[in-house]
């Protein structure tokens, strides 16, 4: 009989496959990270604007190229699209080691990332390939825990291979686990997809036939309810958590938090965050999805208005009392992240996960870049502590709203909703079909 712990997903070998190399190429990520920022900022000092330019390089292929990447990832063979992606990716990275200058890192920067707009999505439509409908909770929720973790040990990875050997020795180990992932995923063996594209008419050209694929994707969350719910809710999440995230830094001084405190509250966040991936994969078989999102939402918000009351009123404490905070935070916020995931698998066939994906991360990627700068000039006019109050208190409100007008008839979880025919069946977790 197979357990039926929250950690009983790792039964099935294709998935722990599937999981390893997604784990490998995020950790190289954030060392990469690291080092392009010490860099930028130290050795090349570009200052702020050479900082920015490397986080809005990093963010745009995922509004102009996702689209375009997630009709290609439900056309394309999962497996050689993420083996593909990951080997290119480590040529790149590769090319930051000859870089003279930020332009040309930038574009390097640019084109990575652009890569990475097609494994993502591949790699969730595989996800479908490696565990039955029923555990497909727990494998988004260790997705979730895996990205948590690389948060907290890659940036320290980073640190001690800039230490060691500076920046060239972090891109060169980012090279590394992009080469390893690669070389995980070729043992993968994955089932045939369900749903996958039509066949085009001949007469059709490539870019009218990349039309209606991206259209069929946005009528595909149009139509879905529980896709709507979903986008809408981390729509509005992201934009009220960005709109105070980047400003936490300068929070920590008006709460009288010393600044070199601030790597233990990033951290401290990530491991709360960790933690609640691996409680919503225990609860989601009990619980509607909803319910763990709109309870998340409405816990997150009530800390974040707490954390900023207490900016506003002047009120000091020692630092290491705010660090159960900021893992409550984390905590909290890990129902958001999981559940959005899950819905999106859940609620759509193998063969559009790619598309609806993608055309579901548009809104809040969007968002992603507004409000960070909206946040910022709404702090230089009433302070930062009011706008997390205002941020928290929003999505305090949205959580109450979800809780309240959830709808009714979704299913339980590991079933299909919308009406979409189940997934085929799970192969032998340690002898699958090719």
């Amino acid at each position: 009989m197979r357990s039926t712990g929250a950690l009983a997903v790792l039964t099935h070998r294709q998935f722990r496959l599937l999981l390893g190399g997604q784990t490998l190429s995020g950790l190289g990520d954030w060392v990469d990270y690291v080092a392009l920022v010490s860099l930028v900022a130290y050795q090349w000092r570009d200052g702020a604007g050479g900082l920015a330019a490397v986080a809005v390089t990093a963010a745009v292929p995922w509004l102009v190229v996702a689209p375009v990447a997630g009709v290609w990832a439900d056309r394309l063979p999962q497996k050689p699209a993420m083996i593909g992606c990951d080997l290119v990716r480590a040529g790149l990275v590769l090319g930051y080691l000859v870089a003279p200058d930020l332009p040309v890192l930038l574009a390097l920067l640019a084109a990575k990332t652009a890569v990475g707009t097609l494994f993502t999505p591949a790699q969730q439509s595989a996800l479908k390939s490696t565990v039955p409908g029923e555990s497909l909770l727990a494998a988004t929720a260790l997705n979730t825990l895996a990205t948590q973790t690389t948060k907290i040990a890659g940036p320290a990875l980073g640190g001690v291979v800039l230490v060691l050997s500076g920046p060239p020795g972090a891109f060169a180990a980012d090279a590394a686990t992009f080469a390893l992932s690669a070389l995980i995923l070729s043992r993968l063996r994955l089932r045939s997809r369900t749903g996958q594209v039509r066949s085009e008419q001949p007469t059709a050209t490539w870019y009218g036939r990349l039309l209606r694929e991206l259209r069929e994707g946005l009528a595909f969350v149009r139509a879905s309810r529980t896709l709507r719910i979903a986008v809408a809710g981390l729509s509005a999440t992201v934009f009220l958590v960005l709109m105070f995230d980047t400003l936490s830094p300068l929070l920590l001084l008006d709460l009288g938090v010393p600044r070199s405190f601030y790597g233990a509250v990033v951290a401290s966040v990530a491991v709360g965050a960790a933690t609640g991936s691996v409680l919503v994969a225990r609860l989601g078989r009990d619980h509607s999805p909803f319910v763990i999102l709109g309870a998340s939402q409405a816990a997150t918000g009530t800390l974040v208005a707490a954390v900023g009351a207490a900016a506003t009123s002047g009120v000091r404490i020692p630092a290491l009392s705010w660090l159960p905070v900021t893992v409550g935070i984390g905590l909290c916020s890990a129902g958001i992240l999981v559940v959005f995931g899950y819905l999106v698998q859940r609620a759509t066939p193998q063969g559009l996960v790619g598309r609806v994906g993608t055309v579901a991360l548009v809104v809040p990627t969007v968002l992603q870049l507004a409000a960070p700068p909206a946040g910022a000039a709404l702090a230089a006019r009433v302070g930062i502590g009011w706008v997390l109050t205002g941020a928290g208190t929003g999505l305090a409100v949205l959580g109450a709203v979800c809780l309240r007008r959830h709808p009714e008839d979704e299913p339980a979880a590991g079933q299909h909703a919308e009406g979409l025919a189940p997934a085929p069946a799970e192969p032998a977790s340690e002898g699958s079909a090719s």
